[in-house]
């Protein structure tokens, strides 16, 4: 996703080179892995959410929006990052894209999936905010506005990475692409720190509402989407900082060449956020449990099933 962005700071840091062709391949056995797992876990959370009608609720749009994105992340955009990664490691036996419009959107392109994915962290935990302040009203809301939510956070992550696909083409800012990156991700974490401390803050200190069962059911679900987010920013922090210092000329010169060695690590830890989402959901959510372990049952029965017929 960066590799454009190194082959404009060549004389800053080393190419991604640095990882020999037996390396490579490791790694890139190791994304595939991740890849697949992810796209399956998230496959199967998104079907459970539409199928299980007790888990359909206004409340979980932004949830199934996030595995979607997730869903995405591991089965599109790192597929297009193992793909470029390819061709700094000299895989390849074809020429990489030329420079142009084709090679951008490769480039570029693949943001909107990972991006997509912090920005519906940012409105859950803005969503989840409103649930504990104002939880009679947060129960009164229509279904648009969680649709609208849910649209909205996807056309901010295209608007994002078209702006990121613009600057690759265009060069408007040099390896501006990923300070536009950073900087959006920066405001997706300053949101969702300042959300979560306002809730802790306020079931700390506020006065226990009515109806302590709707708010005890709130509460768990604000739990377990507060372990869902800390896990996937714990993953995917250390990409970014390590991209920074890629990119950071001085005073980083030192770290940013040894930064570069790490660089299939630290992809490979923050694609495995995209599986950790349908596990915590499992772990925490018994409800989302049921509902898997019945799906995948019933699926069993059917094949079995079938083969018995078809046997028969």
């Amino acid at each position: 996703m960066y590799n454009d962005s190194l082959d404009k700071q060549n004389e800053t840091v080393e190419p991604l080179t640095t990882f020999s062709p037996n390396e490579c391949i490791g790694w890139f056995v190791v994304l595939a892995i991740v890849g697949v797992a992810a796209t399956t876990f998230n496959v199967l959370t998104v079907i459970v959410y539409l199928l299980e009608q007790r888990l359909r609720k206004r409340t979980m749009y932004l949830v199934i929006s996030l595995a979607v994105a997730d869903m995405c992340a591991g089965g599109i955009s790192l597929a297009i990052e193992v793909s470029m990664s390819g061709f700094s490691c000299g895989l390849w036996k074809i020429d990489p894209p030329p420079k142009g419009v084709w090679r951008t959107i490769l480039i570029g392109g693949p943001f909107v999936f990972p991006m997509a994915s912090v920005i519906n962290l940012a409105a859950i935990s803005l969503e989840r905010t409103h649930a504990t302040f104002r939880p009679f009203q947060h129960r009164l809301l229509k279904k648009w506005v969680f649709g609208a939510a849910v649209a909205a956070v996807w056309i901010f992550a295209v608007l994002s990475a078209s702006y990121i696909c613009l600057d690759l083409l265009f060069t408007l800012s040099g390896p501006g692409e990923f300070y536009s990156y950073l900087s959006i991700l920066s405001f997706c974490v300053f949101v969702i720190a300042v959300s979560y401390v306002s809730i802790v803050g306020k079931m700390l200190c506020g006065t226990q509402p009515q109806h302590q069962r709707a708010v005890s059911r709130e509460r768990k679900l604000t739990k377990t989407l507060f372990t869902v987010t800390v896990a996937s920013l714990t993953l995917i922090l250390p990409y970014v900082i390590g991209f920074f210092l890629i990119f950071s000329k001085q005073p980083f010169y030192a770290l940013s060449c040894q930064t570069l060695h790490l660089y299939f690590p630290l992809i490979s830890l923050a694609f495995v956020n995209s599986m950790v989402n349908p596990i915590l959901y499992a772990l925490r959510i018994p409800e989302f449990k049921r509902a898997l372990v019945s799906f995948l049952s019933f699926r069993s029965r059917a094949e079995a099933a079938t083969t018995g017929f078809a046997n028969g």
